[in-house]
């Protein structure tokens, strides 16, 4: 579908697409019978690629549609939605599975490669974990050794989302060679190249339709120009492709907590139990209040994200802090959702656990919830100064806010770069950090849209009281650090011995 021919506006181009996207939806996509099956259907990845879903953030000049971030997203969520593996599908695509090729390849890469990746003839995919190595890049094992006017490449990408059926594969390489023994280099590898080789599908928890694989590089050649960016800068690459696919995902679990919220309420205005809807009772009522208050502080923040990158900012905290928030607020409201439907939320006909499986693997992949906020919270204590905000007016936001800023501060000067070890310290720091943006962007939301002006307050004063408890619990952190240093140490001591408790 050519949208960009058939509307001269961006908002209706974006009209057009989402129509377009909830058509295929309805059409194609039977979210159940996908996950009985294990795999998505060809036929639905052929009317993915028909409602130009391949091409949401491949340039126009190379065949696709150019979304800015913030609409691609969009298109995300209305997937996530309906079908979460359908929606990894397509986000990994136009995130990892492209970004760095569209910014980074060589004119004559972009050429040949974008225009089929934008109709879907190719899709695809990304590879930096390996097994042994998991969340430590650092380490990584595949390396890419320079040979004549190209590179030969050994090793093994895990978990590589789209990996079965992609016909591109932008891998994180070592490339000695190429700049030290330290150096590493961001390289594409069509399907197709001899050598490479991929595993069976994993059998998940969630998302069990979506293609997981390990792929194997035995011996592979390919070309010096299928190097993205400058020799040696693969890490930086990575960085930013992860940047970039953790706002897309943020993005994809606002859908899918969209879709667990409007369960919800179908569910808990009909459902009558002693002799009134279930949903006139004040602890229900507090429940549906706080996932929906949690849902505009995901998109709040989500959206704050997505329009940092196209106004070409840093992503790297603003990214994780979104992906973070959005992850564990997705996977709270669909386990709300559950709860509140009862003994039929544990049913699959409802959905409901579905969308709870299926959202659980956001905590995980494209960087693990706990390494992004001891990332983050490292980030706060080495910076010169945690950047000022304006004051909002909104008085508890403001308290907190100044006390966060107060707290890192006089954490940074008696700690310096030490605090960075110190993961209990730069975790508690990193989640207030989390809140305050996310309630900061709740706040900038409401002053455009009036009518969320009440769930608006009510998201930042749940916000700010969760702020404030993980500021309070700086005051136990050497006690926490003392006792569970004991603790575990007998519990990991048979299992260290090489015998079971």
């Amino acid at each position: 579908m050519n949208v960009a021919a058939d509307a001269p506006t961006d908002g209706e181009v974006m009209g057009l697409l989402i129509e377009e996207t909830r058509r295929f939806l309805a059409r194609e996509v039977d979210p159940a019978a996908i996950e009985a099956s294990g795999r998505i259907p060809d036929r639905v990845v052929a009317a993915a690629a028909s409602a130009g879903l391949f091409a949401l953030t491949i340039p126009e000049s190379h065949g696709g549609l150019g979304l800015p971030l913030r609409s691609a997203g969009t298109i995300v969520a209305e997937l996530a939605r309906v079908d979460r593996s359908v929606a990894t599908m397509v986000g990994l695509h136009a995130g990892l599975g492209t970004r760095s090729l569209v910014v980074h390849g060589s004119e004559a890469r972009r050429a040949r490669w974008l225009p089929a990746l934008a109709e879907g003839e190719r899709v695809g995919a990304f590879g930096a974990t390996e097994a042994g190595e998991g969340s430590d890049l650092q380490a990584i094992r595949t390396i890419a050794r320079p040979e004549g006017s190209g590179l030969r490449i050994d090793g093994e990408k895990s978990y590589v989302t789209n990996g079965g059926f992609a016909g591109l594969y932008t891998l994180l390489v070592r490339t000695p060679g190429l700049g030290g023994e330290r150096s590493f280099s961001m390289v594409c590898v069509p399907r197709e190249t001899p050598g490479l080789s991929v595993g069976p599908e994993e059998d998940k928890l969630g998302i069990r339709a979506s293609s997981t694989v390990t792929v194997r590089l035995d011996d592979v050649y390919v070309p010096s120009d299928h190097l993205l960016g400058a020799p040696g800068a693969g890490m930086d690459l990575a960085h930013e492709a992860l940047g970039w696919g953790r706002v897309v995902m943020a993005t994809g679990c606002t859908g899918t907590a969209r879709y667990a919220l409007d369960a919800t309420l179908a569910h808990v205005t009909a459902r009558r139990q002693f002799h009134r809807p279930i949903g006139d009772f004040d602890a229900a009522r507090l429940q549906v209040s706080t996932m929906a208050a949690t849902l505009f502080a995901m998109e709040s923040l989500a959206d704050r994200a997505a329009s940092a990158a196209e106004a070409g900012g840093d992503l790297t905290g603003l990214s994780a802090a979104a992906k973070v928030f959005c992850s564990e607020g997705a996977f709270a409201i669909c386990d709300a959702a559950l709860q509140l439907h009862g003994a039929m939320g544990f049913l699959e006909q409802t959905g409901v656990a579905r969308a709870l499986r299926d959202c659980r693997i956001t905590r995980i992949f494209e960087g693990a919830n706990d390494v992004l906020l001891v990332h983050l919270g490292a980030g706060l204590l080495v910076a010169r100064a945690r950047p000022e905000t304006p004051t909002s007016g909104h008085p508890a936001f403001d308290e907190f806010d100044h006390r966060l800023a107060r707290l890192v501060a006089e954490n940074r000067a008696e700690f310096g770069v030490r605090g960075t070890q110190r993961q209990l310290l730069t975790s508690r720091l990193a989640r207030a950090e989390v809140c305050a943006l996310a309630a900061r962007a709740s706040l900038d939301r409401a002053a455009t849209e009036p009518e969320s002006a009440e769930l608006a307050a009510f998201a930042v004063e749940q916000l700010t009281r969760e702020g404030h408890r993980q500021l309070d619990a700086l005051r136990f952190i050497q006690e926490d650090e003392r006792a569970a240093a004991a603790l575990s140490k007998r519990a990991y001591s048979p299992w260290a011995s090489g015998r079971s408790a």
